[in-house]
């Protein structure tokens, strides 16, 4: 299947296939973990951690299981379905309309954003003292006075 409007939205494709990828991967990574948490007995290990090669695969150090099996198909898969996903005109649409918007943007430089960082850390710990003294005040006074 060709890309649809190949050389428009780059960033924003790769950027989303990257990071859902990622949570693909995750989520297969979390199935296998999953498939071998059924062992079946003490003795004899459930189906799904049988061993079906002679130890462990080279690059993964892991024994090839049924399980092991499943979560990469499961991964694959998912992370061909989508690449097509993100293909579909109507996606591709947003994802390149979002990367537009984005390149319009004015973002500030780095001194800009560590000056607003301080000023925004500054005002955090000052309504932090205010709230938490008037806490401690609140609470010895209704101590003393009221539930005396």
């Amino acid at each position: 299947m060709a890309k649809y409007k190949p050389d428009q939205g780059n960033y924003a494709r790769t950027s989303s296939f990257l990071l859902l990828g990622a949570m693909l991967v995750f989520g297969a990574y979390t199935l296998f973990y999953w498939l071998l948490s059924f062992r079946g007995d003490a003795d004899v290990p459930g189906s799904l951690a049988t061993d079906l090669g002679n130890g462990p695969l080279p690059v993964l150090s892991l024994p090839l299981t049924p399980a092991l099996l499943i979560a990469l198909t499961v991964g694959v898969v998912g992370l061909l379905l989508l690449q097509r996903l993100l293909n579909r005109a109507k996606i591709a649409d947003i994802l390149i309309e979002s990367e537009i918007e984005m390149r319009k943007c004015t973002w500030p430089s780095m001194n800009e954003t560590i000056t607003s960082s301080v000023v925004i850390l500054v005002v955090m710990l000052f309504f932090t003292f205010a709230l938490s003294g008037m806490d401690w005040l609140l609470s010895n006074v209704m101590s003393r006075y009221v539930f005396s």
